[in-house]
C-alpha cells in the first residue's frame, strides 16, 4: 500500500510538469518515459477494479491528501495528452515524437488514442459553449429538440459519467466538471436537454440532478427562468422532486406583481431583472396544469394555499393566486384570445 500510494502521489506533479514551461527541456526520451507514467497509472486503476478491498484503501488515502481521485489514474494517458498538445512549450522534434506515439495502431479492437483526443477535445469545445446560442422554441419545438443539442446534451453526460467512473461518488464529481462550465443559456439548455435524453435517465438522476437542486439557488432560479413553460412542466412530469423548487421560484416571482386597477391586469414593477410579465405566469401555471397526476393536483393545492395566505379572496383582483385560480378553472372559450398557451403537451 504504502509503495503504490507514494507512486500515486507522483501523478498530480507529472500532470503539472505537462502543463508548464518544464517542458522546454524534454526531449523524446523524456516524453516517452512520461507516456510510459501515464500508462502505468491507467494500468493501476485496471488493477484495483480486481481488488475492491485495496482500492477502498487507496481511494480512502487519496482523498485524505487531497491529491487525486482514482478516475484521474485511468484517464492519465489522455490528460497527459492534451496537456502536451497544448503546450507551445514543447520542442518541435518532442511533438513530432508525441504525435508518432498517438498514430501507433492500437490492438485488441481498442480505440485510437489519437481518436480518443480528438473526440474530447470536440466535446470540451461543445461544454464550453462554442456553439451559436440557443434560440426560443417555435411552432410547438421544445429548446431542447434538434440534433445539436441533442448531440451536446449526449457529450454532456458521457463526459460527467467518464469524469466519475471508478470514483464511487459521480455526483460530486459530475458538480465539480459542471461548476467549471460557464453558467448560462448555453449550459442550461444542454443541461434540461440531457435530462430528457432517452436511455440516460440513470445517469441523468445520479450526475446533474443533485448540481440542479443542491447547488446553488440563484442558478437554479435562472434555468428555471431560461426554460420556457413547456420545457419546465416536461422536467417537472420526468423529475417530480424539481416541482416544488419550481413552484418556489413561482411563488416568488407572482409576489413581485402588483394589481393595475386601470388596465385590469397584474404588472410588474420594472425594478429587478428578474421579474416575471402576468402573461408569463399564466403560461407557466396553465402548462403545469396539464401534468400529469398526481402532481398536476399538487399544484392547486400550492395556489389555493397561497391564495389563502393572501385572504383566501374570491375578488378579481385582490390576490394573484385568487386571479390565477379562477383563470385556471375558467372554460377555454371564455378565455381572452392570446392570453394563453394552449398546447403544452409534455
Amino acid at each position: 500500500m504504502e509503495m503504490l500510494l507514494l507512486k500515486t502521489e507522483q501523478l498530480p506533479s507529472l500532470l503539472a510538469a505537462s502543463r508548464s514551461q518544464l517542458v522546454q527541456s524534454w526531449d523524446p526520451p523524456t516524453l516517452m518515459q512520461a507516456l510510459n507514467w501515464g500508462r502505468f497509472f491507467q494500468q493501476l486503476h485496471s488493477h484495483l477494479q480486481a481488488q475492491p478491498s485495496l482500492r477502498e484503501a487507496l481511494k480512502r488515502q487519496l482523498k485524505k491528501k487531497g491529491l487525486v481521485r482514482l478516475s484521474q489514474l485511468r484517464r492519465c494517458p489522455e490528460l497527459l495528452g492534451l496537456a502536451l498538445l497544448e503546450n507551445r512549450a514543447l520542442p518541435s522534434t518532442t511533438r513530432h515524437s508525441l504525435f508518432c506515439s498517438f498514430l501507433i495502431p492500437a490492438t485488441g479492437g481498442e480505440e485510437p488514442f489519437i481518436s480518443l483526443l480528438a473526440r474530447r477535445r470536440a466535446a470540451s469545445q461543445l461544454l464550453l459553449g462554442h456553439l451559436e446560442p440557443p434560440v426560443k422554441e417555435t411552432a410547438g419545438v421544445k429548446q431542447w429538440e434538434g440534433l445539436p443539442v441533442r448531440v451536446q446534451a449526449q457529450l454532456l453526460l458521457s463526459q460527467l459519467r467518464d469524469d466519475g467512473g471508478g470514483d464511487g461518488d459521480q455526483g460530486r464529481s459530475s458538480s465539480a466538471l459542471l461548476d467549471c462550465l460557464p453558467c448560462g443559456p448555453v449550459l442550461y439548455r444542454t443541461v434540461a436537454a440531457a435530462l430528457v435524453e432517452p436511455g440516460w435517465e440513470v445517469e441523468a438522476r445520479v450526475l446533474l440532478l443533485p448540481w440542479l437542486l443542491l447547488g446553488d439557488p440563484a442558478r437554479l432560479s435562472s434555468f428555471c427562468r431560461f426554460l420556457s413553460p413547456q420545457c419546465l412542466a416536461s422536467l417537472c412530469a420526468h423529475y417530480p422532486e424539481l416541482l416544488a423548487s419550481y413552484l418556489s421560484f413561482l411563488s416568488a416571482w407572482g409576489s413581485c406583481l402588483s394589481y393595475d386597477p386601470l388596465h385590469g391586469e397584474w404588472q410588474t414593477s420594472g425594478l429587478k431583472e428578474d421579474e416575471v410579465p402576468w402573461q408569463e405566469m399564466q403560461d407557466r401555471i396553465r402548462c403545469l396544469y396539464q401534468v400529469p397526476e398526481p402532481l398536476g393536483s399538487a399544484v392547486q393545492t400550492r395556489l389555493r394555499q397561497l391564495k389563502a395566505q393572501d385572504g383566501d379572496f374570491e375578488v378579481r383582483g385582490l390576490s394573484i393566486w385568487t386571479d390565477l385560480l379562477l383563470d385556471m378553472e375558467m372554460p377555454a372559450f371564455e378565455r381572452k384570445p392570446g392570453r394563453f398557451i394552449i398546447s403544452c403537451k409534455v
